[in-house]
């Protein structure tokens, strides 16, 4: 993906007509939050070139393809024959073992071993769950939207099922929190709330229901036996806050770019306070979004609430474009995971949130330009100096 993006910057260069206002705004704040944080509270330049030259032009590159119609539909089909292949190889770890078919190197990561579960291409499971639960929510918009084509419905349903099960099987606490908002905002941007869809959101009510208490008594049950669960909501609690905690103490700027491993003595400090049970303290904030602002203060905090506002307008507004709407979902799907789950700068989907509506948007109301062409009457100047006198 690092390649693909850096290969990718002449087409900013030739497409910069296609950048709008919105997104711009959104770039610009985020440039100035980055350069603010690194030149007055200083960090990494590792990651302060990261923040310019890959996330920066990666954004700029999603804003331009989601103006086109024909890459906002490829951008949407590659991101579901990911899906498909990602779920292959998952269920081949749990066959063969994730030891055999574990293909991480990054070493920019952090790569716990992932025993008797899977994780596909992801660096963790719980990376693979939110992917997942996205395409699934994604799959479930295309095949409640009236306009999916009819030869593409049977190719969504296997993938859903094939989605659901291995959601089950991955033993994820994201399947318990970001599933249900997902999917039912997924539900929202695909039909009208009339009586039949109100009849469908029932009955996909009741399926998930019954898919949650499996997946609560036959997998999760396992890890609430070994606190495992507590344990890991315990430390993600208290990382989240002891990033937060930048915005009161009056650091204005943020710690640094980089400097993640300034909230261990913030986290202990917040779990003694608060009586939170983790087994180790955590080596980052377990949140994209938490972690910029504890990194870059009050100026990432404008940035976000520019985005968020654009992705409630687009989230609240139903589009008949089935595309657009499938965009939607990967969009808030995108927030609630840098969010809620994965705190990795390098996983590009957590990105995809601050430019996606805000091309959107541009798309479904185009900038409306005066096309009418001045028609000058030809009108001999001895009537028009009698009609000017009258």
């Amino acid at each position: 993906m690092d390649l693909l993006v850096l290969a990718g910057i002449p087409l900013i260069a030739l497409n910069w007509r296609r950048l709008c206002l919105r997104l711009g705004t959104i770039v610009m704040t985020f440039v100035a939050s980055v350069c603010l944080s690194f030149f007055v509270a200083g960090g990494e330049m590792l990651v302060f070139m990261h923040a310019l030259a890959l996330a920066l032009p990666f954004m700029l590159l999603i804003g331009i393809a989601m103006r086109l119609p024909d890459a906002r539909k490829s951008f949407l089909q590659g991101f579901l024959i990911g899906a498909g292949c990602s779920v292959a190889l998952f269920f081949a770890q749990l066959v063969v073992g994730a030891e055999t078919l574990d293909f991480r190197t990054n070493t920019a990561f952090s790569l716990p071993p992932q025993y008797r579960r899977g994780f596909a291409f992801f660096p963790e499971v719980s990376t693979f769950a939110t992917h997942s639960i996205i395409a699934l929510a994604v799959c479930l918009c295309l095949l409640l939207h009236p306009r999916t084509n009819p030869r593409h419905r049977r190719v969504l349903m296997a993938l859903s099922a094939s989605l659901t099960v291995a959601l089950l099987l991955s033993r994820s606490t994201s399947f318990l929190v970001v599933a249900p908002l997902l999917c039912a905002l997924a539900a929202g941007q695909a039909r009208k709330l009339d009586s039949r869809t109100l009849l469908w959101l029932v009955l996909i009510t009741g399926l998930a229901a019954v898919l949650l208490t499996v997946f609560f008594n036959a997998f999760y049950a396992e890890r609430l036996e070994t606190a495992a669960a507590s344990r890991s909501a315990a430390m993600r609690l208290a990382s989240v806050l002891g990033g937060l905690s930048t915005l009161w103490r009056g650091e204005v700027f943020g710690v640094g770019l980089g400097e993640n491993h300034e909230i261990l003595r913030r986290a202990y400090d917040i779990g003694r306070a608060l009586d939170l049970r983790f087994g180790q303290l955590p080596q980052g904030v377990n949140s994209q979004v938490i972690a910029r602002i504890f990194e870059e203060g009050w100026p990432a905090v404008v940035n976000f609430a520019i985005a968020t506002a654009l992705l409630l307008r687009v989230a609240l507004t139903r589009t008949s474009d089935p595309v657009i709407a499938a965009l939607t979902v990967i969009a808030a799907g995108s927030f609630l995971t840098a969010l809620l789950v994965t705190g990795y700068r390098g996983v590009y989907t957590n990105w995809l949130w601050l430019a996606v509506p805000a091309a959107v948007l541009t798309a479904q109301h185009p900038v409306r330009r005066n096309t009418t062409p001045n028609v000058r009457p030809r009108i001999p100047k001895s009537i028009s100096k009698d009609a000017l006198r009258t």
